[in-house]
């Protein structure tokens, strides 16, 4: 195991990246159309922009189940409409593994020792993000595109920054979120300014294709599909409350285990002192890339690649793992990472890891760890005033 961790020098990871992730789209096609219908609902939906006819509801001459997803990210695809499925599925996958590289790379790029840093990172995350390659989901996108804002947000380049967020409010809304992080750094009303145009143009796209009342009732019913969106397979805290304790499965539960979620993460906030202090800024996106999986009762194993992406930034924040640490990393590669694999029999995976929500469980106990991290952390002299 060592011999082989020492082989794989970053570059030689980054190459092993793009080799799986293309190649779990080859296996896709090959497996036959149930194994790529993610892809389709990709990609087709471009097909009724272009005969103006709506993309909701029920299309199986283009994809099974319903598309959930904006008008804008229906245009942005349609360059994968035109092409044959199985480069696009390979595109698709090489596209989101470049853009989490890229997030990864950048984003890492002031650290002490950005080499070993971002290595040690993406062999945290790699078997998550082939989970997610090889269901031909776009998480490893978002993730990468979310690091990408913050990364120019930390930069202070905020037009490039607010592009990035702004992109996944398009694919997958949550992942706008990030950038609520533009609070730590300077050209606030700059950036609140990039925020309000790049999402104006993003929204404005399809205008190319069909015209404004169209749109405008395409958007609507994204949102109806949203709110009434079937929910997730729970991996998270809601799935661990019903399974493990019995917990009715109710909106208002729902929403009781998110307002505490939501609470505990926005406390830190108030440590008004630590908003400059690069340790702290770290640690809360860190914070942030478990809160937003670990407490969404959408959250299924191919999301896992953002919490996951969040233990390995936590991971590298630390200077001098304690034994809890090393135990609760090692907990989350083979509970959270291994579970879904054929490295345990599919008996245990179903009788076991899936009605228990095990999967869940290590991100929990890191965010657990990284709020307890966050809130000993020494403050600064006018943190301490603040609070005097």
């Amino acid at each position: 195991m060592q011999r082989a961790l020492r082989f794989l020098t970053l570059p030689r990871l980054l190459g092993l990246f793009v080799f799986l992730f293309c190649l779990v789209a080859v296996q896709n096609y090959l497996l036959g159309f149930g194994n790529y219908n993610n892809y389709l609902m990709f990609a087709k939906p471009f097909h009724n922009l272009l005969i103006n006819k709506s993309i909701y509801g029920l299309h199986p001459n283009l994809y099974d189940d319903n598309y959930k997803y904006s008008p804008t990210f229906a245009w942005l695809m349609g360059p994968f409409y035109y092409m044959p499925n199985l480069l696009g599925m390979i595109l698709w996958n090489l596209l989101n593994t470049v853009v989490l590289l890229a997030g990864v790379w950048f984003y890492l790029s002031d650290e002490k020792d950005p080499a070993k840093q971002r290595r040690v990172a993406l062999l945290i995350i790699i078997l998550e993000a082939l989970i997610t390659a090889q269901n031909l989901q776009s998480n490893n996108l978002i993730v990468g595109a979310m690091l990408l804002g913050l990364y120019h947000l930390r930069n202070e380049r905020v037009w490039q920054a607010a592009f990035f967020f702004v992109l996944c409010l398009f694919i997958k809304f949550y992942g706008v979120a990030a950038a609520g992080f533009f609070l730590f750094y300077p050209k606030k009303p700059q950036f609140i300014l990039a925020m309000v145009v790049w999402t104006a143009l993003f929204a404005m796209a399809p205008l190319t294709m069909i015209p404004l009342d169209n749109l405008l009732a395409e958007y609507k019913e994204w949102f109806n599909v949203i709110v009434v969106s079937k929910l997730g397979l729970q991996v998270s805290v809601m799935g661990i409350a019903q399974a493990w304790f019995g917990m009715a499965k109710t909106d208002s539960n729902y929403r009781i285990i998110e307002a505490i979620g939501a609470t505990l993460f926005l406390l830190p906030f108030l440590r008004f002192g630590l908003w400059k202090d690069r340790l702290f800024q770290r640690r809360m996106v860190a914070y942030f890339l478990l809160f937003m999986i670990v407490f969404n009762k959408m959250a299924e194993s191919p999301t896992y690649v953002m919490a996951v992406t969040g233990v390995a930034l936590w991971w590298v924040t630390l200077e001098n793992p304690s034994r809890l640490d090393q135990i609760l990393l090692g907990l989350v590669i083979v509970f959270t990472s291994l579970s879904p694999t054929d490295i345990f029999p599919q008996v245990v995976q179903k009788q076991f890891f899936q009605p228990y929500n095990i999967k869940a469980l290590p991100c929990l106990l890191v965010w657990a760890r990284v709020q307890y991290q966050i809130w000993t952390q020494p403050g600064s002299v006018s943190e301490v005033q603040t609070f005097a």
